[in-house]
């Protein structure tokens, strides 16, 4: 599976600037994710920008404080090159509806069609592509709305819902409260095909109720079993545990709150992981700097030492 991430994004549409026509003078978004991909392309390109409706009702998006170029156009009407942007192709349903709707406008402009990200299968319905990423393939502005999440392992702490702090997170009343009150942070709107969760086992039913009650679905609940909580905080095996339920599963992507589990994740399974962290996705072929940056964290090393003594100490 792809994951595209928002520097992915980013980064294709600078490195693609240059193949955007000259003379274009107006960019629209294809509503929703065509708006994010239009407003980074109208910035960098310094034009003005509008949605579908906006190009019907001759309404331009404010410009803010930037200074305008010289050939800024002041209404849609005045536009003689119009760019339309959508973040990608796939059934081609979308792209096909605003190429109707805008050819129901009769602009007396040229119209060009751009799809970001396209299909092998349907490259040649736009007028211009800046990359190929066949399915199945997740983008972060959209994954935890898409069918493919139900080919995914999912972590719930700084996932679907916010870390425990300090306090919080001490096995006993306040962390009881913190399982039945924790606030949603990303709640999925399609099935999920395994939640995956250092969370221990006795607190299956809590953690079930909190799923049902934000309308989370899924295929599979893992939980940590056979441990105590002190266990669980000085042992360090929360990647290793996830790693293993990863391997066990058909699965092609892991969702991971941690940056530092989701490299280990990926290392012990070869298989990619998304840290929501650091908004990173972690590659098997690309993971040596991500062991790099983590080497270099004294953090994680004053953790591993500390564990390493503990052990010690316990034989």
């Amino acid at each position: 599976m792809k994951f595209v991430t928002f520097a992915h994004l980013n980064q294709t549409i600078g490195a693609n600037l240059h193949r955007l026509p000259e003379d274009m003078d107006l960019v629209v978004g294809v509503p929703r994710s065509g708006l994010m991909a239009a407003v980074l392309i109208a910035l960098q390109k310094n034009l003005p920008v509008t949605d579908l409706e906006g190009l019907a009702e001759d309404r331009l998006k404010p410009a803010g404080t930037t200074r305008p170029r010289a050939s800024w156009i002041e209404s849609v009407s005045k536009a003689r090159h119009v760019l339309i942007v959508d973040d990608s192709i796939s059934t081609g349903e979308a792209m096909d509806r605003a190429r109707a709707h805008v050819e129901s406008l009769g602009l007396n402009a040229r119209v060009t069609y751009l799809a970001l990200f396209a299909l092998p299968s349907n490259f040649f319905s736009v007028d211009l592509y800046f990359e190929i990423i066949n399915h199945p393939r997740l983008f972060e502005w959209n994954y935890m709305h898409h069918w493919a999440l139900a080919h995914a392992c999912v972590d719930i702490d700084g996932v679907l819902c916010e870390d425990p702090g300090r306090r919080e997170n001490d096995d006993g009343p306040r962390y009881l409260q913190f399982l039945e009150q924790a606030a949603p942070r990303l709640l999925p709107t399609k099935p999920v095909g395994t939640v995956v969760t250092s969370r221990l086992g006795k607190y299956r039913a809590l953690t079930e109720d909190w799923l049902a009650r934000h309308g989370v679905e899924y295929g599979e609940l893992v939980m940590l079993e056979g441990v105590t909580a002190r266990e669980r905080r000085w042992g360090g095996g929360h990647a290793r545990f996830k790693a293993e339920v990863y391997a066990s599963t058909p699965h092609a992507l892991f969702i991971e709150s941690s940056y530092a589990q989701a490299v280990e994740i990926c290392q012990l399974t070869e298989r990619p992981v998304f840290s929501v962290e650091h908004s990173k996705l972690i590659e098997p072929e690309g993971i040596a700097p991500h062991l790099r940056t983590l080497a270099r964290d004294w953090r994680i090393t004053t953790r591993q030492v500390a564990r390493k003594l503990l052990s010690r100490l316990q034989r």
